[in-house]
């Protein structure tokens, strides 16, 4: 299958080089699309997603979009979809450009794979519980806009499940809406050159705006999980318990990050998500932790290609800084997935690390 036949062709949204970080804000509000191509004339030039923007603290409303952009990889008309798919996943984007004689030629989204999940994988006998990120960050209903901008800021996603004090469900918040609100529609009003974002603490609590009640549950097959989210036009999906607690989330990468693109993969990759350029030190951590433990999994569980997933969120309160590290490790028919969270940095990967051990262990001795 090439990526041609499931690629969107017909309708693209584009942002020109040219425009202003407000306009492009505004037009990915209105057209619900999260990550847009850029391009300069006719030809592209790079992809703006909320991602890059909201990892600014800072943001002057005359900004240009190509300052925030970024280069991707580009596929062709006729690239392979597995291979498109395993790029898709290395990448760590929602959407790659398909480019054809330096011109766009349409767009391969997670969403594009997933309306096309049995086309892609035939057969997919997974369970929500088995691909779902555990103990994921929720924001109460109460709080006000500028916090879920933090903690958007911290986990790298899109949607973030809501729940009421009691710790029940309630709704599902998308990053749109709160860029919506801290950067364009500011209680006072934004001129030309103000630095807009962290100095404007929108007072609006979560519960007052329009949130969607879509849930899965534990035991749901994956791939209805999938039709839910392209149905719903939704990223993520929170999943809940018995009692209405969110017991996990997925997300389109979740679900596309454990297809098999066949073929061989040359080691395990790992990827970082959530740290700032400058924090070298926890790097450190990750890569010296992961490539250990990498190195015994053809030992371990008779791998030896995959990729290893690390997001690190971090909290701050009373001067001191708290770290939450989620991770999954994928490869073959593995898809394992630990969190944890605590002061130390390096005591929480290297907990992270021995729970792996622990868990491969028992799952060889099989």
């Amino acid at each position: 299958m090439k990526v041609s036949e499931i690629m969107t062709a017909r309708n693209l949204v584009t942002i020109p080089a040219t425009s202003t970080v407000a306009d492009a804000l505004s037009k990915m509000r209105s057209t619900g699309i999260h990550q847009v191509p850029i391009l300069n004339g006719k030809r592209y030039s790079g992809m703006l997603s909320y991602r890059e923007i909201l990892r600014r603290r800072s943001i002057r409303s005359n900004s240009k979009v190509e300052t925030f952009m970024i280069k991707t990889a580009k596929l062709t008309p006729n690239t392979d979809v597995k291979s498109a798919v395993k790029l898709l996943i290395d990448s760590g984007l929602a959407a790659l450009p398909v480019v054809e004689a330096g011109h766009l030629a349409g767009i391969l989204s997670r969403t594009d794979i997933l309306k096309n999940l049995s086309k892609v994988v035939p057969s997919f006998d997974m369970k929500c519980f088995e691909v779902m990120s555990s103990d994921p960050v929720v924001i109460q209903d109460d709080e006000p806009l500028h916090r879920a901008l933090e903690k958007f800021r911290s986990l790298d996603e899109s949607e973030m499940p809501v729940v009421s004090p009691a710790g029940k469900f309630t709704g599902i918040l998308r990053v749109d809406q709160i860029s919506h609100e801290m950067l364009l529609n500011s209680t006072e009003r934004v001129t030309t050159g103000e630095v807009i974002g962290e100095a404007e603490k929108a007072k609006v609590n979560i519960g007052s705006l329009g949130l969607k009640n879509i849930s899965a549950e534990p035991d749901m097959p994956v791939d209805k999980c999938a039709s839910i989210l392209v149905e719903n036009k939704i990223r993520a999906i929170p999943v809940v318990d018995s009692s209405n607690k969110v017991v996990g989330v997925i997300d389109s990468s979740d679900i596309i990050g454990v297809i098999d693109t066949g073929g061989s993969r040359d080691g395990v990759l790992i990827q970082v998500s959530g740290l700032e350029p400058w924090d070298d030190d926890l790097y450190d951590i990750i890569y010296h932790n992961a490539s250990k433990l990498v190195s015994r999994l053809p030992m371990l569980a008779g791998i030896k290609g995959g990729h290893f997933d690390f997001h690190v969120a971090k909290y701050h309160s009373e001067g001191r800084t708290k770290y939450s590290v989620r991770t999954r490790l994928a490869g073959g028919s593995l898809n394992m997935v630990i969190n944890d969270h605590d002061w130390n940095f390096g005591k929480c990967v290297d907990r992270i690390m021995e729970t792996y051990e622990n868990r491969l262990s028992k799952r060889r001795d099989k």
